[in-house]
């Protein structure tokens, strides 16, 4: 569970062990761009490294591409247990999401960037590396945001791991601390597309520790054919019913 109350810096931190050297205690950790010197790899505060991830993996990977889970594994299947309209139409929507916030808040939304690092992908969960198309013992970008009212509290809360070593303009869309993923894809003119892997309910921590149920969606962005980003989005109750 997040605790939104608690500010974090954010910045992108080197690896553990660059080159293949163990890290220096004498140099100390390393610097965040942007931010004061924590420990490489470890997420600040309570976020946690591993991705919510719940998607079976003893199946084929074409088959969790193709939707063709069935059944309550099906996450469309779990959407449509949510009463709502507005929460079922958020939690089916490929690109809105932000859009369709905004209208459920009825003001423009922020994007606060909360932390930012590089840890190795088999660090951050089983299904990553095989959903990203990407070798265990490579490095990942970590990355946890949220999505706010103006000097109020956070919307969504969203967690991603995506792959390194992209395009310029695609490796600022993911790292922009001002810009959602969505829009800044789309005003790069990046053409992406989404593949919903799960959605359901999960914690909410708010203000004074006050746990309620929240809903949340998990899905893959793709760049062309190449798995780009897993992303995962918690919404904040108060606006997005999840009964």
């Amino acid at each position: 569970m997040i605790k939104m109350s608690v500010p974090t810096p954010c910045g992108v931190f080197q690896p553990a062990h660059p080159a293949g050297r163990p890290a220096d205690p004498a140099r100390g950790p390393a610097r965040p761009v942007g931010g004061p010197p924590l420990p490489p790899s470890v997420p600040p505060r309570s976020f946690p490294l591993e991705f919510p991830l719940d998607v079976p993996l003893d199946v084929p990977l074409d088959a969790i591409f193709g939707a063709a889970l069935g059944g309550a594994a099906d996450p469309r299947t779990k959407i449509r247990r949510f009463a709502s309209p507005l929460t079922r139409m958020l939690l089916t929507s490929e690109g809105l999401t932000t859009t369709l916030l905004e209208a459920m808040a009825g003001e423009s939304l922020h994007l606060r960037c909360l932390a930012q690092l590089r840890a190795p992908a088999h660090a951050t969960g089983d299904g990553v590396p095989p959903l990203l198309r990407i070798d265990a013992g490579g490095d990942v970008l970590v990355r946890y945001s949220a999505t706010t009212r103006r000097g109020g509290p956070a919307l969504s809360v969203n967690h991603v791991v995506a792959r390194l070593g992209l395009a310029p303009g695609i490796q600022a869309c993911l790292t922009s601390t001002s810009i959602p993923l969505g829009p800044a894809l789309h005003a790069a003119g990046t053409g992406h597309r989404r593949t919903l892997l799960d959605a359901g309910r999960r914690a909410w921590r708010g203000e004074g520790g006050v746990t309620r149920p929240a809903c949340y969606k998990t899905y893959l962005v793709w760049h062309g054919d190449e798995p780009l980003a897993l992303i995962d989005e918690l919404f904040n109750p108060g606006t997005v019913p999840a009964g």
